[in-house]
């Protein structure tokens, strides 16, 4: 992790404290999920509050921007399997914001329905490779005010390309169901899969029967209309959670020749990036900066660690069994790997000892 910043993440400094040191004290941070006040209380050789937002004020935007993918993908990118096409989700999340809004951060706070007991946040946009054991974030984009979700499909779209990876489907959140969206990905012939947004009396009387079916269906019937094809997966609920009966899914489709029960199967392989977010949230760095620069660094730093974890997981730690490498997911959990970051962050820094005066 720290060779991958060290490589990526340029940050000029001068006086006492290098670059390295800046990242290494990022990283303890991470590990103990511990802000940059609480570390000065358990760690030693690491520069004071002071030195270290002057040194991460020192970062820029646009940069971070350009690298993140690299700085991302250099623990993962020789293990990524080149002879097939690959699945790959976008998705966005959202972190809770309290402060006020300045014109530091009007342009990346966003709104959105309360959450947390806040309705405003720091959004992000996340590209996700979909490998069969084990699914790694390819790239992180900070969502600004004004920018069209287009826009950064686009640009996940380009980072794929730039890969060279052959798209087999691309998932994306009920968020990006849009029109502009969809004639833009079957323009270019990208498959994907979007499940619908319920609105409108004819989407709601085709999700209102009970069996499994394709069906078109037109966005836009007025102006610039749209026709597409949704899949329609009923689900037997078998007394799960005391119910009984059909559960009815809908999901815009384009590109594959899956029936509506393997369309809602491969998406619901979508929801691991859910469990991410949740690592994530493991080692989150606390800030209450209003810089949306030092809080995207924050958060790539956190996916970072997130995917050299799951790559040391899959090379580490397989099942001993025939055919095909699978993860023996008991074994090398992420708290204990967020332990040994830690571990490691206290040999190298020092941890302090505090007197403890008795009598």
């Amino acid at each position: 992790a720290l060779s991958s910043l060290q490589r990526h993440v340029n940050i000029p400094t001068q006086g006492k404290w290098d670059q390295r040191r800046i990242h290494t004290t990022t990283l303890g941070m991470a590990a103990e999920r511990q802000s940059s006040h609480s570390i000065q209380h358990l760690a030693t050789n690491i520069p004071t509050e002071t030195p270290y937002w002057n040194h991460l004020g020192k970062l820029d935007m646009d940069e971070l921007e350009q690298i993140n993918q690299n700085l991302l993908m250099q623990p993962i990118l020789d293990f990524i399997p080149r002879d097939r096409p690959i699945k790959a989700a976008i998705d966005e999340t959202f972190d809770p914001y309290y402060g006020e809004t300045t014109a530091v951060n009007e342009g990346y706070v966003v709104g959105g329905p309360i959450k947390k007991s806040t309705t405003d946040f720091y959004g992000y946009i996340t590209l996700y490779l979909m490998l069969k054991d084990w699914k790694v974030t390819l790239s992180v984009l900070p969502i600004k005010k004004n920018v069209s979700k287009l826009e950064y499909i686009e640009r996940m779209l380009g980072i794929l390309k730039e890969l060279g990876f052959e798209i087999e489907v691309l998932l994306m959140d009920r968020g990006f169901f849009d029109k502009t969206i969809f004639k833009h990905l079957m323009g270019n012939g990208i498959p994907h899969i979007c499940p619908v947004r319920d609105h409108g009396k004819k989407l709601k009387s085709l999700l209102a029967v009970k069996r499994s079916r394709y069906e078109p269906y037109t966005i836009s019937k007025q102006k610039d209309p749209l026709p597409v094809n949704i899949a329609i997966w009923a689900s037997n609920l078998n007394g799960t959670g005391g119910h009984r009966g059909r559960r009815i899914y809908g999901y815009v489709v384009y590109g594959v020749d899956w029936s509506p029960k393997k369309v809602a199967r491969v998406y619901r392989t979508r929801f691991g990036i859910e469990s991410s977010y949740r690592m994530r949230n493991i080692v989150r760095i606390k800030t209450c900066t209003k810089s949306p620069v030092i809080r995207y660094y924050f958060f790539l730093v956190s996916m970072l660690l997130k995917n050299v974890w799951v790559v040391l997981r899959y090379r580490f730690f397989p099942q001993v069994r025939r055919g095909p490498r699978r993860v023996d997911g008991d074994r090398f959990r992420f708290d204990q790997f967020r332990i040994w970051i830690w571990q490691a962050f206290c040999r190298k820094v020092g941890f302090k000892r505090t007197e403890v005066l008795v009598g």
